[in-house]
């Protein structure tokens, strides 16, 4: 607070009685007296007037008995009791006090969210932390204009700031939970479709053979005709097994015949593939190599024979579609 000047006007009185009479007379009329009568009153209650004048109280006494800042006393002195007297009090404003420009935008800022909250409703929703703030901000604001003790200033402006964040805290909307999302609704069952034609896992479903020439594993005209008939036959199955069964007549060695049966089933097999019967049209393409030691026409051994020279390729699995009657077993 500015504070003024005071002069005391003594009256002169000779001799030793200049002493007493200047002590009485000066008691008499010391302005600072105000502190002396918050021994009369007890702020008790929960409402913000109560809760601030017993804070300002306490800031009085200390100021006076603590302090001997008898100036600053009788401010805060006269603010208790008009808190206790129910009025409303408000919050310092640095521009009435005798601070260095410097301080003078942070406090105002600190003023301004603090009376924010308080016209907030601050008051009567937690009126002890509301209390609390006015009084550490009004406390910052005393010590600042003194300006001589830092660890003062700070621990006002720490107080206050712990405060008015507590304040804030309490002020701010409660966070509704998100009401739970109502149960998904039963799904409907699902339509049953009308029953359609399927085979059992393993049964075949169609066959084919193709022919080589003797000691040739290329696909001749013929052969190619078959397959691609079998081919369109099998339209869109799934879930199929081709199994493609490679094989030779008796007319040369055993072990040759094998390898001859081997490359005819490969060549058959990269057919089909390159025909777009891969994975996801077929599950497994299974190739064995048979030579000739299951033919088709029992012959000697060492004979020729044109029924032996063949690729069987035989279609078994579950499909979701009727197979066309067309997919009977061609030879």
């Amino acid at each position: 607070m500015r504070k003024q000047a005071l002069i005391y006007a003594l009256p002169v009185v000779p001799g030793a009685l200049v002493l007493a009479a200047s002590l009485a007379l000066a008691d008499s009329i010391l302005p600072f007296t105000t502190y002396q009568e918050l021994d009369k009153i007890d702020p008790s209650g929960s409402s913000f007037s109560q809760e601030l004048a017993a804070d300002y109280k306490a800031f009085t006494l200390f100021e006076a008995k603590e302090m001997n800042d008898w100036p600053d006393a009788e401010v805060f002195a006269q603010k208790t009791l008009r808190a206790n007297g129910g009025e409303a009090v408000q919050p310092e404003d640095p521009a009435d006090w005798n601070i260095a420009e410097v301080h003078r935008p942070t406090l105002a800022a600190a003023r301004g969210k603090l009376v924010t909250a308080l016209d907030a409703g601050g008051r009567d929703k937690v009126p002890d932390l509301a209390a609390e703030a006015q009084s550490k901000y009004d406390c910052w604001v005393e010590q600042q204009e003194e300006g001589h003790q830092p660890d003062h200033i700070a621990a006002c402006r720490g107080e206050f700031e712990a405060a008015l964040a507590k304040l804030e805290a309490a002020m701010a909307p409660k966070k509704v939970a998100a009401a739970p999302a109502p149960a998904p609704a039963p799904k409907a069952p699902p339509k049953t479709a009308a029953a359609e034609p399927k085979f059992t896992v393993g049964q075949e479903i169609a066959r084919t053979v193709v022919y080589f020439g003797w000691n040739q594993s290329a696909i001749t005209t013929e052969s190619q005709a078959r397959i691609d008939a079998l081919v369109k036959q099998m339209g869109d199955m799934r879930d199929i097994i081709l199994f493609v069964e490679g094989h030779a007549d008796r007319s040369g060695p055993s072990d040759y015949n094998i390898k001859l049966s081997e490359t005819r089933a490969q060549t058959v097999r990269a057919e089909l593939v390159r025909q777009g019967m891969n994975v996801g049209d077929i599950d497994k393409l299974e190739l064995e190599a048979q030579g000739e030691g299951k033919p088709a026409v029992r012959t000697p051994d060492g004979v020729r024979e044109a029924a032996n020279r063949r690729v069987e390729i035989v279609v078994r699995g579950l499909v979701t579609k009727a197979v066309p009657a067309a997919a009977a077993t061609t030879q």
